[in-house]
């Protein structure tokens, strides 16, 4: 599974628990929109980082 799968995975399960209705443990929304943040992150660094490979390859 690729680490792009991962966070999108991870992303829609904070998501589901956000959007889940019930009450949230206190700080647990901060907390999980926090990581939600740091994975969106992380994905845009994962993106980057694909596409620079993707250019350097085909510029050989």
């Amino acid at each position: 599974m690729t680490r792009l799968r991962e966070i999108a995975e991870r992303l829609q399960a904070i998501a589901a628990e956000l959007e889940g209705g019930g009450e949230l443990e206190e700080g647990r929304a901060a907390a999980l929109a926090a990581e939600a943040g740091e994975l969106s992150q992380e994905a845009v660094e994962e993106t980057n980082r694909r596409a620079r490979e993707a250019a350097a390859a085909d510029s050989e």
